[in-house]
């Protein structure tokens, strides 16, 4: 799981989210009908060097592997590219042991199933929602909650029960308010957002010109759309997820204003449109 708090209040040494100042910003998606929305995209990864190099060498500021936290308990560490309204975090197996004992003692949760994404088929997408005036029973799904050494104390992850049974699906889970990412509306919107030091606003300025996720596509194989976390999902306006020949998520930034497309498979499972 992607740890936006974490990182920020940890490795980058200031607080987005503990911060009085609130901007009115667009988050990732406009939702009519739903109170859920977009946070951030997971990508479970094998070789997680070459496949950060693959999103640089296409114009992408990824935050240094210095600076990028590992998830204390759960054995994970991740690749993270931020945007104005959301982030792409590539997720894998830091610590082999600590994964494993951590999947030993949260046995109702896909993390093994989903790192082992090339071995038994399952989707290799996770996707991070937050619930517009959060209370746990407004989760139109079937959860389990969870809680790993690098959250709060007392804070929960709600995951998808879904997740776990059904792994052709992306796997589905809901952030608590508090590391919720931060979204603004513009660069000029980041660039006078208040903090100590300023040099965390460099890794949302893209060399290839990318500002907003405007529309994500995720396909996998076998799905059955009828379930409700997948309804859940596709309730979300600019969000799909839907049946297709291999497992592919596809992201496209500023509505393809540019009329790029980079195709990085098979190292990522990944089409990007500018």
């Amino acid at each position: 799981m992607s740890i936006h708090n974490y990182i920020i209040t940890l490795v980058l040494s200031f607080s987005f989210l503990s911060c009085n100042y609130k901007k009115k910003a667009n988050s990732i998606t406009k939702n009519s009908n739903t109170d859920l929305q977009i946070d951030h995209f997971n990508i479970w990864v094998k070789n997680p060097k070459t496949s950060k190099e693959k999103l640089v060498d296409i114009g992408f500021v990824s935050v240094p592997d210095s600076l990028s936290g590992i998830h204390d308990g759960q054995g994970t560490s991740g690749k993270y590219f931020y945007f104005l309204n959301g982030y792409l975090e590539l997720i894998f197996v830091y610590n082999q042991n600590e994964f494993e004992a951590n999947n030993l003692i949260n046995k109702e949760l896909d993390f093994k199933e989903r790192a082992n994404f090339y071995v038994n088929g399952a989707s290799p997408f996770s996707i991070a929602l937050k619930l517009k005036d959060y209370k746990s029973e407004k989760i139109p799904f079937e959860k389990i909650s969870y809680h790993q050494n690098w959250m709060e104390k007392n804070m929960t992850i709600f995951s998808a029960k879904n997740s776990k049974t059904h792994l052709k699906e992306p796997s589905v889970f809901i952030v608590y308010p508090e590391i919720e990412s931060q979204v603004f509306e513009s660069l000029t919107d980041l660039q006078n957002f208040p903090s100590e030091d300023d040099f965390w606003k460099d890794f949302f300025k893209h060399p290839n010109g990318a500002k907003k996720i405007t529309n994500i596509i995720v396909s996998s194989t076998d799905l059955d759309l009828n379930t409700e976390t997948m309804k859940s999902i596709n309730r979300i306006e600019n969000t799909t997820i839907k049946n297709g020949k291999e497992h592919l998520m596809e992201l496209y930034f500023d509505n393809n204003i540019q009329g790029k497309s980079f195709d990085l498979r098979p190292d990522l499972p990944l089409i990007i449109y500018l």
